[in-house]
């Protein structure tokens, strides 16, 4: 073979694989692609059901078939739109979440691009938000709530703190602490901020406002206290408004589920020595306290239910945070003998 010939059969491999480099690439990108297209098909499929499911749809045909259609078909079809319309409305409360229940499947995707770039920037706040999703859902489950909303809205509550993940306890090494280096106030501007950050990506990405609210109510007024505490050893007349989250306070049962599954979960990761008694006095101290700082004054939700989700978190928090049972160690270090690869010294 020639030289000619050997460069033609050469630039003939290279645009194979070109071609085969290609094919992969569009076949990567239509995969990565399938989750906006997934989003759209169930947004388009949730506003049918809604649709059809809406009882006024059918009390609306009903009286528009009566108006042009005289005579005793008119009144058949009016009387089956009526029916189907009679019947929408007796189930309209359980059937009304059917349409909502295919919108947070589309947010519930841990492969969206904001829960993405937390689990990648943001590690330690992403882990305390999986497990503060499963203690919402269940609870809400347990009240005759929305589970579902409840999980995906814990999943974006702190989205915000991709801005600056640093400068959260969760995701700072061990011994390096960023507000060593700051003012109180300075501080509290920053951890007060990832309300406002979070809901700023929410809405950049096209979060639905029902889970935006989790980013805005899951603190609701509540004062930041480390470093309110951290100022006023240094001025007692400090603005005490300066140093509490924007808010509002959760305005609905959801939320306020979320907003006692946030605090529920960082003071019992917190405890030295997780015990379920220890854990149960931790959850109970903090359902008690949001109570008494009225942060649960706006939301709809009962001194019996917050009894039946104080009793979730309990049981969650007691299975997550188990004892270890601790294994005896071997009397002499274990060696590992390997033995030489024959076609490595062949």
């Amino acid at each position: 073979m020639n030289l000619w010939e050997r460069l033609s059969a050469r630039d003939g491999a290279q645009e194979a694989d070109a071609t085969d480099r290609s094919r992969r690439e569009g076949a990567a990108e239509a995969r990565t692609s399938f989750v906006p297209r997934l989003d759209l098909i169930l947004g388009v499929v949730a506003v049918a059901v809604r649709l059809i499911l809406d009882p006024l749809i059918y009390f609306a045909l009903a009286i528009a078939v009566a108006v042009l259609i005289p005579g005793r078909t008119g009144d058949f079809v009016t009387a089956f739109f009526v029916a189907v319309g009679s019947l929408f409305l007796y189930r309209a409360q359980r059937w009304r979440r059917i349409p909502d229940h295919l919108r947070w499947l589309a947010w519930a995707d841990l492969n969206k691009p904001l829960l993405r770039r937390l689990s990648l920037e943001a590690p330690g706040t992403y882990a305390h938000t999986i497990a503060m999703a499963n203690l919402t859902e269940a609870a809400c489950d347990a009240i005759g709530a929305d589970g579902l909303l409840g999980r995906v809205g814990a999943y974006y509550h702190d989205i915000g703190k991709l801005r600056k993940p640093q400068h959260f306890v969760e995701n700072q090494p061990r011994g390096r602490n960023p507000h060593d280096k700051l003012k109180p106030a300075t501080s509290a501007a920053i951890i007060r901020s990832h309300v406002r950050d979070g809901i700023d990506l929410a809405k950049e990405n096209g979060v639905p406002r029902p889970i935006q609210a989790f980013i805005a109510e899951h603190h609701g007024t509540l004062p930041i206290a480390y470093f309110l505490a951290k100022a006023r050893e240094r001025d007692e007349s400090v603005n005490a408004a300066e140093y509490a989250y924007p808010g509002p306070i959760p305005q609905s049962a959801e939320t306020a589920v979320c907003m006692l599954a946030d605090a529920a979960e960082a003071t019992v990761r917190s405890l030295a020595d997780p015990t379920p008694q220890s854990i149960r006095a931790s959850v109970e101290a903090t359902v008690a306290a949001r109570i008494q700082d009225g942060q649960l004054a706006d939301a709809p939700i009962t001194l019996r239910q917050l009894g039946i989700v104080r009793d979730q978190f309990v049981r969650i928090l007691t299975g997550m945070y188990h004892g270890r049972v601790e294994y005896p160690s071997p009397a002499r270090p274990l060696s590992i003998t390997t033995k030489p690869d024959s076609r490595a010294t062949a």
